[in-house]
């Protein structure tokens, strides 16, 4: 067993993650402030930053996997645990955040990749 389903979650890799996400098995939830999310997210997310989760107010979504993702991993696994916590079930954290999913050169989106054309 590993250490994530001790805390009551589960821990995927980005392409497992990648894999439900096209299937229409998971609903992705990205944690990060609105400022990393604006710069850069996986396409589909929904923002929901750890900063205001309240497990009290956090819809109850059984029908589908939810995936926590964030920069690296660590506030995606808080988030899971906050929730598991509070009896939330079928939660998966995604390992190494959104950083693994660039370097698997997954689909991302945001200002980041926006062209600028300052031509008069």
């Amino acid at each position: 067993m590993t250490e994530a389903e001790n805390k009551g979650f589960d821990e995927i890799d980005v392409q497992t993650a990648n894999d439900l996400l096209e299937n229409g098995d998971a609903l992705l939830i990205d944690v990060r402030e609105p400022l990393e999310y604006e710069v850069e997210h996986v396409p589909g997310a929904l923002l929901h930053p750890l900063s205001f989760l309240d497990p009290d107010l956090f819809p109850k979504i059984t029908e589908k996997k939810m995936l926590f993702i964030c920069g690296v991993g660590k506030r995606s696994a808080a988030a899971c645990k906050q929730l598991a916590k509070a009896g939330f079930t079928n939660l998966t954290n995604i390992a190494g955040g959104v950083d693994a999913w660039r370097e698997a050169d997954l689909d991302l989106e945001g200002t980041r990749f926006e062209t600028h054309d300052y031509m008069i």
